[in-house]
């Protein structure tokens, strides 16, 4: 599947350095007793890039984003966050339009066993690249306020060297990973993934002649299958960490989309998604600063066109341990 022969070049070289760690004690630091509080930022994102393989053309969707000012706590394996949005500029507004949004994802991560699931719905997207496909000056970017999608998801998977591995250390900071150790998964993944518009995926100031070349104004997908990965904690100099965990996953799923007349067409087919998470973070107790990034990247493929889309999000994290 496009893009994804780099992520799993990545897991493949986390998982010859993985094989080289020394077998040693005092792995992990267990801090789950304390109680974690923590001031974020946080930036969501729910993308759909549309392409016409046949007319090597691509149609890319985003939303108006912006960034949510969080406060979250954990104790003893339970954590919880309340996040609010910044308000957006009268200029941002009116360059990339309004969308309205309903995000909510959330995790659990176990010493062994762990997930990740996300509700978006999302209405009101803009056209990022209009100078592909005219001469477009303008500084207000092509919008299509009508567009609406909607996604749900959700990944679990098992730790094979959850003795020597945290994936909390990396991505919960609860725990502390003392030396450098990784870990495979192996789990199962669960997609659903609808996007429709009034009146087409292309913006209404383009040509029509575009139309016929991207003739769809909706499309339903639910996939299912098994996923399998890798997962890093590099450890430098005992207070900075990088972890890396890149889980691809294979499957079957089932597809629907409508075209601009209204006709309906549905296909079995091989379902696909890649699952990333980067988490950089540095110690100085008892607070701790960290820079995380997630992603789950899906494909349908329905000949002539590529529907790529994109579940993404990014925090800052400042925190404290009490009782340290």
């Amino acid at each position: 599947m496009p893009g994804y022969t780099k992520l799993l070049l990545i897991s493949f070289i986390c998982c010859c350095i993985g094989c080289l760690q020394a077998q040693e004690p005092a792995y992990i630091l267990d801090y789950s007793d304390k109680l974690l509080l923590r001031l974020y930022t946080i930036s969501k994102v729910n993308s759909l890039t549309i392409e016409n393989r046949l007319e090597e053309l691509g149609l890319e969707l985003l939303p108006n984003g912006n960034t949510n000012l969080g406060l979250g706590f954990n104790y003893k394996k339970f954590g919880l966050g309340l996040a609010f949005g910044l308000p957006l500029s009268v200029e941002k507004k009116r360059k990339f339009g309004k969308t309205q949004r309903l995000d909510i994802q959330g995790s659990m991560y176990g010493r062994k066993i762990g997930a990740d699931g996300f509700l978006q719905s999302y209405r009101g997207y803009y056209n990022s690249n209009p100078t592909d496909f005219i001469d477009w000056t303008s500084d207000v970017l092509p919008q299509i306020k009508s567009m609406r999608i909607l996604s749900l998801g959700v990944t679990g998977f098992y730790l094979f060297n959850s003795d020597k591995y945290s994936y909390r250390a990396a991505f919960v900071r609860d725990e502390i990973q003392k030396k450098s150790a990784g870990s495979f998964l192996l789990g199962l993944f669960g997609n659903y993934d609808e996007a429709r518009t009034d009146a087409g995926f292309v913006p209404q100031e383009f040509p029509d002649s575009l139309r016929t070349k991207i003739n769809v104004k909706g499309f339903k997908n639910l996939a299912i299958g098994f996923s399998a990965g890798y997962a890093h904690n590099f450890v430098i100099k005992e207070k900075f960490l990088l972890g890396l965990a890149v889980i691809p996953g294979f499957g079957y799923q089932r597809v629907s989309i409508t075209e601009l007349n209204g006709s309906i067409r549905n296909e079995d087919q091989p379902a696909g998604q890649v699952m990333a998470r980067i988490g950089l973070g540095y110690e100085f107790k008892p607070f701790y600063l960290a820079l995380t990034g997630s992603a789950n990247w899906r494909n349908i493929d329905f000949s002539p066109y590529n529907f790529k889309l994109a579940t993404e999000q990014f925090r800052f994290i400042i925190g404290k341990r009490l009782g340290i």
